[in-house]
């Protein structure tokens, strides 16, 4: 059987995705060129399972540390940037699903987007949803420009669309059975309306 070396095209397993708020720009980078991701139809972040820690983000160079839970953070990373600036700053890591399928890495360590997480996670487990290990399937509507400090950041609009099972955990099709009318449970959909 032939092998391959360092050949990534195709390859989601290392999926992450990136967004660049000022134009509210999602990616998702898989192994070949970028592709923008429908934010309107949405992703599934396991928001419930997000991890904080001190991530450093440069060109080329991406370094995580993760903290023991959100209320206990190691000590801050002593490394500056070229700006005399600290390189590391809090930051999360979660794990998100396309509406293909795809499952990819989404982490920042920028003030927008850890706001936009904080967000989420307040808004989600208050749905009864998120307490059944249900994923929340997040639509972005906007990304606005608000003063922070001495700068600008981004304060991300969205919508809690659906719920989903989480993807590997999602039943199998049943074989061969009599129709069991579905018990009606609002804003709960079946992992197959998000097209995996």
């Amino acid at each position: 059987m032939p092998i391959s070396f360092g050949e990534t095209s195709g390859d989601s397993s290392n999926a992450y995705i990136r967004v660049n708020l000022p134009q509210n720009r999602w990616t998702m980078h898989a192994g070949g060129d970028p592709v923008e991701l429908d934010m309107v139809k949405g992703i599934a972040i396991d928001v419930k399972n997000v991890k904080f820690g001190w991530l450093k983000i440069a060109i080329g160079q991406r370094d995580w540390q993760e903290w023991p839970s959100p209320n206990r953070a190691l000590p801050k990373p002593t490394e500056m940037d070229a700006e005399g600036k600290p390189a590391y700053k809090q930051g999360f890591d979660v794990n998100c699903w396309t509406s293909d399928g795809i499952k990819a890495q989404f982490s920042n360590n920028s003030y927008g987007t850890g706001q936009f997480i904080a967000k989420l996670y307040n808004q989600a487990e208050n749905a009864p949803e998120f307490n059944q290990g249900m994923i929340p399937v997040v639509s972005v509507t906007a990304s606005t420009p608000v003063a922070v400090g001495k700068g600008t950041s981004y304060d991300v609009g969205f919508t809690i669309v659906k719920w989903i099972s989480p993807p590997s955990e999602a039943p199998a099709a049943p074989v061969a059975q009599a129709p069991v009318p579905p018990a009606p449970v609002a804003n709960v959909v079946d992992a197959d309306d998000f097209t995996f």
